[in-house]
């Protein structure tokens, strides 16, 4: 399943001073999953993609064509096939503006981003776990033990290295929207116990540009 995103240009974000001369494809299961981060970049730079949807049926066929047999995988050009979630990520992020405003700022960034990265596998760990019968005591552990571990570090990632509801300086970067997105997928009953993790979460979903995309976005399982 193929998607044109016409993304708006939104005020958080003045990456698009020139037009973008490239055309990207982003090739990913029917899911936000490893593929939303960069998903909501474009969303947020105001760039136009294919979002590309692989469905389960037809994964076994495209796997031999994908840049390390995984997915995400991004096409650039329609040529170029950049693999691997966190590289596609950074990609984007530097191409638009959205990875911090020094070389300190983006290792605040990187970290977050890793804070992320770890619950996620955390995450899946637990929810994706072939063992059925082990699947309900691991999604116990996630929620009791893993959520506080991680909205913690995150909650105080924020605290330090955030201005005005940002999770690293004053603008809108790929932290934030590693964040928005693994709190989601993690779950968020618990998620107003840590107040800068919560306004962070409030603050992406005033930009226009994301609540526009919520909105009509496919509504899927994960």
């Amino acid at each position: 399943m193929e998607m044109i995103i016409e993304a708006d240009v939104d005020v958080w974000c003045d990456c698009l001073s020139t037009v973008m001369p490239k055309k990207y494809e982003l090739v990913y299961f029917d899911g936000r999953g490893r593929g939303e981060n960069s998903r909501l970049l474009f969303t947020v730079a105001g760039v136009s993609f294919t979002d590309t949807r692989v469905t389960v049926e037809d994964w076994p066929k495209l796997k031999p064509e994908t840049p390390q047999g995984t997915l995400p995988y991004l096409v650039i050009d329609g040529k170029l096939k950049l693999g691997q979630s966190l590289a596609i990520a950074r990609y984007l992020a530097r191409e638009f503006k959205l990875y911090g405003e020094d070389k300190l700022q983006m290792a605040f960034v990187d970290e977050l981003l890793e804070i992320s990265v770890d619950l996620g596998a955390q995450y899946e760990k637990a929810f994706f776990a072939q063992d059925e019968a082990q699947k309900p005591e691991l999604i116990r552990k996630f929620k009791e033990e893993q959520i506080p571990k991680y909205f913690r570090l995150l909650n105080e990632g924020i605290a330090a290295r955030g201005k005005n509801g940002f999770a690293v300086g004053s603008n809108l970067t790929l932290a934030d929207l590693a964040i928005y997105n693994i709190t989601e997928s993690s779950g968020l009953e618990s998620i107003g116990d840590y107040s800068f993790l919560k306004a962070n979460r409030d603050k992406i979903e005033q930009v226009d540009s994301i609540a526009k995309y919520l909105n009509t976005r496919p509504i899927t399982p994960f």
